[in-house]
């Protein structure tokens, strides 16, 4: 058996790009094989057909961009408040207007499989979960009021996410992205 010739985590890197950029539905295994240089055999022998390379490359994502930008350690409001900053400032530094690989698979529900579909709503419920974990402990240490509904604002707060993260595809100003960031802060009514 021949030894594979190439970084399979590279390889997994450009075609997230390519997907991030342009869509799973616009992403030809031709394009992933023009972007890698790696024939189609080869491609399919390490990671199975398009959509088994789209769900690696999904995981890959959620790793280094997703997980990696949830602010951890802090008081729990700071969480929240930080995340949405770094959230802003990327999609404001995003000039390719990529968006989030995890909403742009959402918003194109009809390309993908059930299983595909699965991920992306476990996703939604970790944002959801983040939220809910960081609020719960605000209230718990007496940072919110006590009538303060956590389930009700955690589902608002994925709300702004999903919403921010599907304009950021348009638009990618500064202002906006920071009006949105404030409006998600300003639900928290911080004592």
């Amino acid at each position: 058996m021949r030894q594979r010739e190439f970084d399979t985590d590279e390889v997994l890197a450009i075609a997230m790009e390519l997907f991030w950029q342009l869509g799973y539905a616009n992403t030809s295994m031709k394009d992933i094989v023009q972007a890698t240089g790696i024939q189609p055999g080869s491609l399919y022998a390490a990671f199975g057909d398009k959509e088994k390379l789209f769900q690696q490359a999904l995981k890959k994502y959620t790793q280094e961009f997703f997980r990696a930008s949830m602010p951890r350690h802090r008081p729990p409001l700071e969480c929240i408040q930080k995340w949405f900053e770094h959230l802003a400032k990327a999609m404001t530094n995003d000039s390719k207007h990529k968006g989030c690989l995890i909403i742009n698979t959402a918003v194109e529900r009809e390309s993908h499989s059930p299983s595909t579909i699965a991920i992306i709503e476990d996703r939604l419920d970790e944002i959801e979960s983040f939220f809910r974990q960081n609020l719960a402990q605000a209230l718990q240490d007496g940072d919110l009021p006590d009538s303060f509904e956590v389930e009700i604002i955690s589902k608002a707060l994925l709300g702004v996410v999903v919403g921010m993260l599907a304009i950021a595809r348009i638009r990618h100003d500064a202002q906006t992205f920071s009006s949105i960031a404030a409006g998600a802060i300003a639900l928290l009514p911080i004592k």
